[in-house]
């Protein structure tokens, strides 16, 4: 009887040794196939100092001539590449009518990208714009809602709230509907016919959301 307990016990102890060694087996602390890790590219765009909404961002492989991605700037003024390769990027600025680069900036630069970390690059423009200026309000008017302008004059329509406005033809084909979708973006026209020019926003024609420009 005693030998058929200690022939018992000695299979049980086995039988968890067993087991426990293949836990342990299963419990491997360095994984063999690790997921690379990324960085990520932030690029700030600020105009005469203040965020500039609606500026393309082109991301190109260092030296590249083909960009891999293009972002347009929020109404903070910044774009975020992510899951970048850590290594070297060049990013790049599309100039919106009426806008140049300060002095002493380029319009491409490189950035160093770690990873796990957020790399960061800043642009800084100049507003060259030389015309009229009416504002698309979110009290749902034009800054101005008649306008007298000479010939060969350009008139700049610029969203100054938040809420989305259009500056579309009323009556005539001499620009296409622009849309204003975001705080700070603007749409450019230079009128060379005379003529009187009529235009909404289409969201907020029912409100009375109309302007003329009378070009002499």
């Amino acid at each position: 009887m005693a030998a058929f307990l200690r022939s018992n016990l000695f299979l049980a102890l086995a039988v968890a040794g067993a087991f426990a060694f293949a836990a342990c087996g299963d419990d491997d602390p360095m994984d063999p196939d690790p997921e690379p890790m990324t960085g990520s590219l932030t690029v700030n765009v600020n105009a005469d100092g203040s965020a500039a909404s609606g500026v393309t961002v082109n991301l190109f492989p260092s030296g590249g001539t083909t960009a891999t991605t293009s972002l347009v700037t929020g109404n903070d003024g910044a774009v975020t590449f992510a899951n970048l390769d850590a290594g070297t990027w060049d990013v790049e600025v599309e100039l919106p009518d009426g806008f140049e680069l300060d002095t002493g900036e380029q319009a491409r630069k490189s950035a160093s990208v770690v990873a796990g970390q957020t790399a960061t690059a800043t642009f800084a423009l100049v507003d060259t714009f030389d015309g009229e200026l009416i504002m698309a309000q979110d009290n749902l008017t034009f800054s101005e809602t008649s306008l007298t302008i000479s010939a060969g004059t350009a008139v700049r329509w610029v969203n100054s709230g938040v809420m989305l406005h259009t500056v579309t033809p009323d009556g005539h084909s001499e620009w296409t509907s622009a849309s204003l979708a975001n705080s700070g973006d603007r749409f450019t026209h230079t009128f060379n016919t005379p003529g009187t020019y009529a235009y909404f926003c289409q969201p907020h024609q029912g409100q009375g959301m109309t302007g003329t420009i009378i070009v002499q």
